[in-house]
């Protein structure tokens, strides 16, 4: 199985040579010399990344091209900026949402939360047994959102359309029978599960992608003492019937798309990773991608920037906000995030100068914090 996985991977990465010398006339052989040396230089760039991310392009430097990461280095900088006892904070999102509720700032309105110790944001209902959900969904109004307490990536998450007693309907237009709707709620490492009320998209982005799935900001920021900036922004872009915009390298059929951090403005969007993955018109509305600008742009940097504070010890943070008619909502706070995937979109590497600084000052503090406790331990 193994084997066969590593010849399909190889075949796919010869087809993209192939893709990539009809487009720029490069040659197989220079583009595997390319790939071997960025797999060996600083920031450790995998060969399908080096396709994945555009490095095979003519038109990037050699400074440039240095600019790009890899997932290990993406892996080393959350480990070495995110303080292991801090994670809790963003990965657990009743503890996330309890932080952001208790200081005012608009999260999904939480319905029901399943945990076997009846833990709760607010004053939503407490299910501790299948009896508990199951009485839920036969008495709630729907549509429902429900996603794990502890995960990322979509994992676990689905919306919901209505409950028949016997099957859960989804949003997407399926149907699954309630035992196995129900079976992630006592999947340990998910520590339960939390029902949400479905966020409305703003009407201008309904308009561009012609479904009410919430599209998500994705916020890539440092976050220093004194400042936080937003290094970089996507927009993941739902298409056809789906109910979560995850990408996961275009498997799902949605879209990802670059912002300018300044204007909220999309300069440039995917529907793959790798070559020929540009895509300038939603597949679904025609509706131009390019040049959209975002609805209250400057109100969900200001949240995310007032935000980020209270979540010490995660220097690099990511954050998913959706703009709904009423305004920007925070959806959830991640950790080890992949700084690397952003590079897809824009073929832009992420460690740039702004990256660099940040990072110098992360340093800093980290080390001053260090010596400040040596110090006084010493005393």
């Amino acid at each position: 199985m193994n084997f066969l996985a590593t010849a399909k991977t190889a075949m796919n990465l010869l087809a993209t040579a192939k893709t990539v010398r009809e487009l720029t006339g490069k040659p197989m052989s220079q583009q595997l010399l390319e790939a071997f040396v960025s797999r060996l230089g600083k920031q450790r760039i995998g060969i399908s990344e080096y396709f994945e991310y555009g490095l095979w392009d003519p038109e990037l430097s050699a400074n440039e091209r240095a600019e790009f990461i890899g997932w290990r280095t993406s892996a080393e900088l959350d480990r070495r900026f995110n303080s292991d006892y801090s994670r809790v904070l963003a990965n657990d999102k009743l503890i996330s949402y309890l932080l952001l509720h208790s200081l005012g700032f608009p999260i999904p309105l939480p319905l029901a939360t399943f945990s076997a110790s009846r833990r709760r944001i607010a004053n939503e209902a407490t299910l501790c047994t299948r009896d508990d959900v199951h009485h839920f969904l036969a008495s709630t109004a729907y549509p429902v959102f429900a996603k794990p307490i502890s995960a990322g990536y979509g994992r676990g998450a689905a919306g919901l359309a209505g409950f028949d007693g016997t099957h859960v309907h989804l949003l997407d237009g399926t149907s699954v029978e309630f035992e196995k709707f129900f079976a992630p709620f006592e999947f340990l490492p998910f520590q339960g599960m939390l029902f949400q009320e479905c966020a409305a998209s703003h009407p201008a982005i309904r308009e561009l992608t012609g479904s009410t799935a919430i599209c998500c900001i994705r916020m890539i920021c440092l976050v220093t003492r004194h400042e936080t900036v937003i290094h970089t922004a996507f927009f993941k872009v739902v298409t056809g019937r789906n109910m979560l915009d995850n990408f996961s390298h275009g498997d799902y059929g949605n879209l990802l798309a670059t912002i300018d951090t300044e204007h909220g403005v999309i300069t440039h969007a995917i529907r793959r990773m790798g070559p020929e993955g540009a895509i300038e018109q939603h597949p679904d509305t025609g509706k131009t991608l390019i040049g959209f600008r975002l609805p209250n742009w400057n109100e969900a940097v200001a949240m995310v920037r007032e935000a980020s504070h209270h979540f010490p010890g995660l220097g690099i943070q990511n954050w998913d906000v959706a703009l709904t008619p009423t305004g920007p909502v925070l959806i959830e706070l991640n950790t080890e995030s992949e700084l690397a995937v952003p590079q897809a979109i824009n073929r832009r590497g992420m460690m740039d100068d702004r990256l660099r600084h940040a990072l110098r000052i992360l340093d800093e503090e980290r080390q001053a914090a260090t010596n400040s406790a040596l110090s006084g331990w010493h005393a």
